[in-house]
């Protein structure tokens, strides 16, 4: 007889939620460590052993990427006010809006009541916005890929956008290839937890969590690039990696859940059928190529995986300025590509700190990088267009 669904080390679990969406008898649920990272537990009076649980989970069924080698492009949505609201160059919009076009449902991570961020379906362009922007924390994937299977039943269109381990634990629950499901993973970093996440808005804030409204990790009004905004009581705060030590580390890669310094899905495969991030350092020769579009309104990275993701990219392509690129290219500024990230020197003291004081760890911890904090301040002063010069000369 299979057994239920063990998390021995924390490295073993991502928190994707496959194994709570594929339990008949709603005998797993997620449960929070000290850390705030969110991990399933087992209701044992519920649980009847069936092992679903473990056949799913994508730590121990090996959920492989796409086969083959993926087309890549550089690519900028041609609306303003489309782009203005994304965190690089729009595609995302407009594969989602093109499922919405055929009456299909679009789910992506969204900021929800009591300032937590949970993945949700959205059927209207209205309620796109929700889901654009990068946000630098874990989602919950709650009771979404039930929802998916139900609609794909139904016959709907479905686009699913999420961290490559979450496409992974939604493709496992499935267990099949679904013609009418379009995914589309992330170039992921890692995730910190909400908890972790919470605690730095109280700190940034001035203790002022509770009148928190929105939080932008990227704000398009002060370019493109990693700086930020938190609207609170009606008012601006700037957030970035000067303000908020949360920030700080996540850029440093300090933070991470565990799993995330084991991920093997950057070496096994993509996940969705299109990927997409940042176009870092693109070079003036892809730009030249994209009908005068502004660099510092962001470019996205995207690669195309499969045949289904081909599809959908040339029938967006229309509304999007787009050079084709290579891989090599697409890598230079994007290691997540080809490897995980790492845990430095200072991670697991960090997070030993964390435990035992809380957020006194972080913020103290982070006024002894000054060196790293001048370093940065002097780079935010340089023009985009001086950087790319310079880049272009390396």
């Amino acid at each position: 007889m299979k057994d239920s669904i063990k998390i021995e080390r924390p490295e073993q679990c991502c928190g994707c939620g496959a194994c709570v969406n594929v339990c008949a008898h709603n005998a797993i649920v997620m449960r929070e460590d000290r850390a705030g990272f969110m991990y399933p537990a087992v209701e044992e009076d519920l649980c009847v052993r069936c092992g679903r649980c473990v056949d799913v989970c994508v730590f121990s069924e090996k959920q492989k990427g796409a086969n083959g080698e993926s087309a890549v492009y550089a690519a900028v949505n041609r609306d303003s006010e489309v782009l203005r609201g994304s965190s690089s160059g729009g595609v995302f919009s407009a594969l989602a809006g093109a499922v919405l076009e055929k009456g299909g449902v679009v789910f992506g991570a969204a900021w929800t009541d009591g300032l937590t961020l949970a993945h949700i379906g959205v059927e209207n362009e209205a309620a796109l916005s929700r889901l654009r922007g990068s946000k630098y924390v874990q989602s919950s994937t709650g009771d979404t890929f039930r929802q998916v299977k139900k609609l794909l039943g139904e016959g709907r269109t479905v686009c699913y956008a999420g961290t490559p381990c979450q496409i992974a634990g939604l493709k496992a629950f499935l267990g099949k290839e679904q013609e009418n499901l379009l995914t589309v993973d992330l170039v992921c970093h890692g995730v910190p937890s909400m908890k972790m996440l919470r605690d730095d808005l109280s700190y940034v804030t001035g203790g002022k969590l509770d009148d928190v409204e929105d939080v932008r990790f990227r704000d398009k009004r002060c370019g493109w690039g990693t700086k930020g905004s938190v609207a609170v009581g009606g008012s601006t705060i700037r957030y970035d990696a000067g303000t908020s030590p949360y920030y700080f580390y996540f850029l440093k890669g300090e933070v991470y859940r565990e799993s995330c310094y084991h991920c093997r899905f950057p070496s096994e495969g993509r996940q969705g059928d299109i990927t997409l991030g940042d176009y870092w350092g693109v070079r003036e020769a892809l730009l030249s190529q994209m009908d005068g579009v502004d660099p510092d309104m962001g470019v996205s990275c995207v690669l195309v995986n499969t045949e289904k993701g081909r599809q959908w990219f040339e029938a967006v392509a229309p509304t999007l300025s787009v050079a084709p690129s290579d891989r090599q290219s697409a890598e230079r500024r994007n290691k997540q590509l080809t490897s995980h990230s790492v845990p430095l020197p200072e991670h697991q003291a960090l997070l030993d700190g964390y435990l035992e004081k809380g957020y006194a760890a972080f913020r103290d911890g982070s006024k002894k990088h000054v060196k790293d904090h001048l370093v940065r301040t002097a780079k935010n002063m340089i023009p985009p267009k001086i950087k790319r010069k310079l880049r272009e000369m390396l």
